[in-house]
């Protein structure tokens, strides 16, 4: 092994002073630039939350705003961070600390939880920013300028090449994890890992206490990042840089007490960066251990193969969240160089790029066997494909190698006998290349609307929130897409995005029993809510907003495979239905195709004879149909069918329009046909034939505009209720409970009445809360396992409140032991002079 590779590690040649601080401020302003160039977005105009995807839903139609559709997927920043986040900025600017959130499931752990990320730095820029739709433009900024500032520090610490550190840095900051995942506390979390492997690094050569403090908040905010997941492959890349600091200074200078006090220094300081981050993993803890995890398992959406697809070719076949991983091909080009420069200019930081490759091969890509993977705390319940941020980590550190290998710094020579103009040229091709293929690529995945976007109202949010009371939630369908988009308007949400109790899953499954899309999301289908659920009332459930054309289904036609009729521009569709009992119908819904444009290309109408006489007509605007979604036919009025045939026809107003429209059909439906002008087809097309939703006597319709439909149940007068036992289904009276004062972490309630029962405030709490009656403390029950109750004789106020001392006194613990060993890592850092060895004293 040649000298080049094992110099000790302390053996600073990149000391800062020696570089003329210009230079970096210059490398650190085009860096900036470069960020904003690729992100491309005017923060004064535009906003880069996805509100393309809030309105590409019926639910905001009304709020006269549109935008184009750039990405399906970026609901979890809708349902889950911007919720959060607007419930946490709103209590600071009102002077409160949130650490209760009422909105989220009806009750959460507030802005000390980190997985809601109020205690990252984006959070602090959008808080701050006192236009709010520019605030997240700037927090979504921030991660990506920390995570391109961290990593040309961490590259020009490893290889001294200012301009290979500014090509690393676009790398890293915009692989296709953190494009992908903008919105996610994945990337809030994986922004800090450069840092903490900077100052680490930093730390090690220069043995300045500075670098070990900076090293500590590092490892505390990649902790409080938001995603343990990729806090914990920040925490196992560190490990390995350690490592192999450790062994090429022991291989090339022995065992020597300066490094081992490094050693011990970094050690001490990781320790002191745990114990800021710890009340809040306690936080996190205590969540997950309220949670069932076991359907949530290790595995991949990837295959070895894969790792072909890092030219970025892959964007097109597999363009998904899960699957992006590309951190651009000048890039993928320089990381295989390195793989070839590195064996003939051997170099500890290129190995440990290459080592960082193999981890993510043998996991991310599932090269190694899964029962070894599997062993890996963490990647047992998190899908080992987010580790493919791990790319972007070692596409940067092998990508600049060879940047530093072909253009060497100032104070360098090149190994490589080529012309410099040359190879200056050709890099800074590269560097203007990765840059257009980095912009276009996040272009591709972010929307950046209008700035007046940023959650517009619409008539019927604005009427529950002028009516509905703390304490009561609402229930929404897909008309407003997941669950917890409503949340956004400080509306709570029972079935928003998140883990759930086991007994919070017995209320919800009670009122929805198909509730859940996923482990954390729900999707609500207006058909399928159960309106004679008591839970809706015990949950304090006020309103449901619902489309307005909500139906039972009474009939869908079924067969196998599916294929896109002849355009109906050819002549009508027309087939027949067997109808095999009586109904009364609503509306009739066809599954069309627009060939992806925005609507159709004509207005469409829908008729349906029994023999030869018409008994239902309905005509749809083209605006109303819409690519690959079902068109509701609505009646003027409810149309009583009998058991029989009916014959349906479906034509385009318009047939002669330039572009085709086309209905959806099963290609066998035991033996039906259906025909298209004087062709006859095998088939039959998807239809469904729909009843109007009957709900109960305590519920009222308001059609306050076009498409949606607010239920209110009346049953839910007040924030808190009365029950006479908390078994059984006993009847939930909101009159003699009267809500006296309320914040959302403590709130007081006056029981009026004079029997004895319970009196219960419909919210989701922790072991955290307290009650007490008439101003003397009392045992805290819980109604249905999930509702906090006490226990009244007659008329009485009972406080519920949020007890923070336990999080306090873990506050006091975790500071006296972040100075405790703040202390030791000063104590181990005192140099004297028989600690320094010969090759230590060239790193002064």
């Amino acid at each position: 092994m040649t000298r080049q590779m094992t110099a000790t590690s302390v053996q600073d040649t990149h000391m800062p002073d020696r570089v003329p601080l210009l230079r970096h401020i210059i490398s650190m302003v085009l860096l900036f630039a470069l960020v904003l160039g690729i992100v491309g977005v005017n923060p004064f105009r535009q906003t880069l939350a996805p509100m393309d995807l809030l309105l590409a839903y019926p639910g905001w139609d009304n709020a006269g705003i549109d935008t184009p559709l750039v990405n399906i997927e970026r609901s979890d920043a809708l349902d889950h961070r911007l919720p959060n986040w607007r419930e946490f900025r709103r209590e600071l600017r009102e002077g409160h600390i949130p650490l209760w959130n009422p909105l989220h499931q009806l009750g959460a752990a507030g802005i000390q939880a980190p997985i809601y990320e109020g205690l990252s730095i984006p959070f602090l820029v959008y808080a701050l920013t006192p236009n709010e739709a520019m605030g997240y433009t700037f927090a979504i900024l921030s991660n990506y300028l920390l995570a391109a500032f961290g990593a040309y520090f961490l590259l020009f610490f490893m290889f001294g090449n200012r301009v290979a550190a500014v090509f690393g840095a676009m790398v890293f900051a915009f692989c296709g994890f953190n494009i992908a995942w903008a919105h996610w506390p994945h990337v809030t979390t994986g922004a800090l890992i450069p840092w903490v492997l900077a100052t680490q690094l930093r730390y090690w050569q220069t043995g300045r206490l500075s670098w070990a403090l900076g090293f500590s908040f590092s490892v505390a905010l990649m902790a409080l990042g938001g995603f343990p997941f990729v806090a914990l492959l920040g925490t196992l890349s560190s490990l390995t840089l350690a490592v192999i600091l450790l062994w090429t200074e022991l291989w090339s200078a022995g065992i020597n007490q300066l490094a081992i006090r490094r050693a011990m220094g970094l050690g001490c300081a990781g320790i002191a960066g745990a114990f800021l981050a710890l009340p809040g993993l306690l936080q996190v803890k205590g969540i997950l251990g309220s949670t069932d995890l076991s359907s949530r398992t290790g595995g991949t959406w990837f295959t070895p193969y894969d790792i072909i697809y890092m030219f970025g070719f892959d964007f097109v076949n597999h363009f998904r969240v899960e699957r992006i991983f590309s951190a651009g091909a000048p890039a993928a080009l320089l990381a295989l160089l390195a793989l070839c420069l590195i064996f003939k200019f051997p170099n500890r930081f290129a190995f440990f790029g290459l080592i960082v490759a193999i981890f993510m091969l043998a996991t991310v890509f599932g090269a190694a066997p899964a029962e070894l993977v599997e062993a890996i705390p963490g990647f047992g319940f998190n899908a080992w494909s987010r580790g493919s941020i791990l790319f972007g980590v070692s596409a940067a550190i092998l990508s600049s190698y060879s940047l530093s290998i072909i253009l060497p710094s100032m104070e360098s020579v090149s190994p490589l006998k080529i012309n410099s103009s040359y190879k200056l040229h050709a890099v800074l091709f590269l560097c203007v290349l990765q840059a257009i293929n980095l912009g276009y690529w996040f272009r591709q995945y972010n929307a950046r609307p209008d700035i007046d976007t940023f959650f517009p109202i619409t008539p019927s949010l604005s009427y529950v929130l002028s009516k509905i009371l703390p304490g009561q939630s609402v229930v929404a369908d897909n008309s407003f897409h997941v669950s917890g988009f409503l949340s956004n308007y400080g509306l709570p949400e029972l079935f928003a995005h998140g883990f759930r109790t086991d007994a919070q899953r017995k209320i919800i499954a009670d009122i929805l029993p198909s509730f859940q899309t996923t482990y954390t999301a729900s999707v609500i289908q207006c058909s399928d809510i159960n309106f004679s659920s008591r839970d809706i009332t015990y949950a304090a459930i006020r309103f449901l907003l619902i489309k307005d054309n909500c139906v039972d289904l009474d009939y869908e036609t079924a067969g196998t495979g599916q294929r896109a009729t002849l355009p109906l521009n050819s002549g009508a569709l027309n087939g027949d239905l067997l109808i095999d009992k009586s109904m009364n119908a609503t509306n009739v819904q066809v599954l069309l195709a627009t060939y992806d444009q925005d609507f159709a290309p004509s207005a469409v109408t829908l008729d349906l004879y029994r023999d030869a006489l018409l008994v239902a007509h309905a005509e749809l605007p083209p605006e109303a149909i819409r690519n690959n979604q079902f068109a509701t036919f609505r009646f003027n009025q409810d149309i009583p069918l009998t058991a029989g045939t009916y014959r349906y026809v479906i034509s385009m107003i318009k047939p002669d329009s330039e572009k085709p429209l086309s209905a959806w059909a099963f290609e066998t439906a035991g033996g039906a046909t259906y025909r298209i002008g004087s062709s006859v087809f095998p088939g039959m097309p998807m239809i469904k034939i729909g009843d109007r939703v009957r709900t109960p006597r305590n519920f009222s319709t308001a059609s306050v505009e076009p498409g949606i439909s607010v239920i209110e149940n009346h049953a839910v007068s007040g924030s808190a209720y009365y029950v006479n036992d908390l078994s059984g289904q006993p009847d939930a009276d909101f009159g003699p409970v009267h809500l006296a004062t309320y914040r959302p972490d403590d709130l007081t309630v006056e029981y009026s009445g004079a029997t004895h029962g319970w009196v219960v405030f419909p919210i989701r709490i922790n072991e955290d809360w307290r009650a007490t009656l008439d101003g003397k403390p009392v045992e805290l029950k819980k109604f249905l396992e999930f509702f906090p109750a006490v226990e009244v004789s007659g008329r009485s106020k009972i406080r519920f409140y949020y007890d923070s001392s336990h999080l306090l006194k873990t506050l006091e613990l975790c500071i006296a032991g972040f100075a405790a060993s703040v202390i030791l890592l000063i104590m181990v850092n005192r140099r004297t002079s028989g600690s320094q060895t010969g090759s230590l004293n060239a790193a002064e």
